[in-house]
C-alpha cells in the first residue's frame, strides 16, 4: 500500500517503498531524489535558497534549499547511500505571482541555486521543469520515479497590468 503524503513549503519527506508525494509550487521548488536500484528517495520543498545567517546549533530548516538539501542526504546516509548514487528531477521557479518584477526573480534564483546543489553534490539530473509563469501541482511516485505536472496559469494583482513594473 502507497502512503499518501502532501508537502508545504518548507517540508521535505524521506522514505523506503511505495510513496506518492504531492506539492503545489510557485516560485519555489522542489527537488525530486531517487535512489534508480533501490525504492528509496525523497522530495523537499524550499521557498529560498539559503538563510543569511546560520548560528551554530541552530536546527537545520528545509524552508531554506541548502538545509533542506542537508536533510534530505542525511537520510539517505541513514539508509546507507552517498549522495552520489541519487538521481535528480527539478520543479517549480516561476514567476508565479506576475508583479512585473525586472532583473532575476525569486523563482529564477531558486531554479539556478538547485542546480548548483545538485552539481555540488554530484547527483545527476535527469530532468526538469523550471522557470515560466504560473503554478505547477506536482506528484510523484517515488516506486516507479515517475512525476506528474499539472500547470496554471500566473496570477495578475488587480490594478496592475501584467508585465508592468509595479
Amino acid at each position: 500500500m502507497s502512503r499518501h503524503i502532501y508537502l508545504n513549503p518548507g517540508e521535505l519527506y524521506f522514505g523506503e517503498g511505495p510513496a506518492q508525494i504531492e506539492t503545489l509550487l510557485g516560485s519555489c521548488v522542489a527537488i525530486v531524489l531517487r535512489h534508480p536500484r533501490r525504492i528509496l528517495g525523497g522530495v523537499c520543498h524550499f521557498l529560498l535558497p539559503e538563510r543569511h545567517a546560520r548560528t551554530s546549533g541552530t536546527p537545520l530548516d528545509g524552508r531554506y534549499g541548502a538545509e533542506a538539501m542537508q536533510l534530505l542526504l542525511l537520510q539517505a546516509r541513514r539508509h546507507g547511500c552517498v549522495a552520489g548514487e541519487f538521481e535528480a528531477k527539478l520543479f517549480g521557479g516561476a514567476r508565479a505571482l506576475d508583479v512585473g518584477w525586472r532583473g532575476d526573480t525569486v523563482g529564477e534564483h531558486n531554479a539556478r541555486f538547485a542546480r548548483q546543489l545538485l552539481h555540488r553534490y554530484g547527483i545527476a539530473l535527469r530532468c526538469s521543469d523550471l522557470g515560466g509563469t504560473g503554478y505547477r501541482y506536482l506528484r510523484v511516485d517515488l516506486a516507479r520515479g515517475e512525476v506528474w505536472v499539472r500547470r496554471g496559469g500566473a496570477l495578475t494583482l488587480p490594478g496592475r497590468t501584467a508585465g508592468m513594473p509595479g
